[in-house]
């Protein structure tokens, strides 16, 4: 167990430096991980990689930032799916889920729409409402972490500001 954290905190840390050193403004950077946050609150199974990179280019963010945050957040999507359907439950109301603990082949498109329509309009709901209210989240997030970073580096390289002498000066 301990060794599976220490993998999983190797990997967050690998994916922030990479997503914080793409060479892009900060603004772009940060509208491709709100992106990326955010197709994975959908139900877009294997296909959200791709439509990452496609929409990111059609919007004009960065695609980089958006594909490596859906691949890296790939592991949470059980748990963001679960938080889409009990956000839409708990403003649509219902029963139970039907098909929340079933397994689903999710090679097989006639299933996985299956299990869509099983879960109905409260997981589509929260899954709408979720991937905005996490993609802004994440836009903010990462557009201050990406100025605090590039300030500290500037800080860093530049030079030292010569200090100034109270004495005063012969002529």
């Amino acid at each position: 167990m301990i060794r599976l954290l220490r993998s999983f905190i190797g990997r967050l840390k690998k994916s922030y430096a990479e997503v914080m050193e793409l060479p892009d403004s900060p603004k772009k950077i940060a509208q491709g991980v709100a992106l990326g946050i955010a197709l994975d609150f959908l139900p877009l199974p294997f296909v959200s990689i791709p439509i990452s990179f496609i929409l990111a280019k059609l919007i004009r963010v960065n695609a980089a930032a958006a594909v490596l945050t859906v691949i890296f957040f790939k592991w949470a999507v059980p748990f963001f799916f679960t938080l889409d359907y009990y956000v839409g439950k708990a403003l649509l109301g219902g029963g139970p889920p039907q098909g929340m603990n079933r397994q689903v082949a999710l090679l097989e498109f006639s299933a996985w729409m299956q299990w869509i329509k099983e879960l109905g309009q409260p997981f589509l709901l929260g899954a709408l409402i979720n991937a905005c209210v996490f993609g802004v989240a994440a836009y903010f997030v990462a557009k201050a972490l990406l100025d605090g970073r590039r300030k500290k580096k500037a800080a860093r390289l530049k030079p030292p500001r010569p200090v100034k002498s109270h004495r005063p000066r012969l002529r």
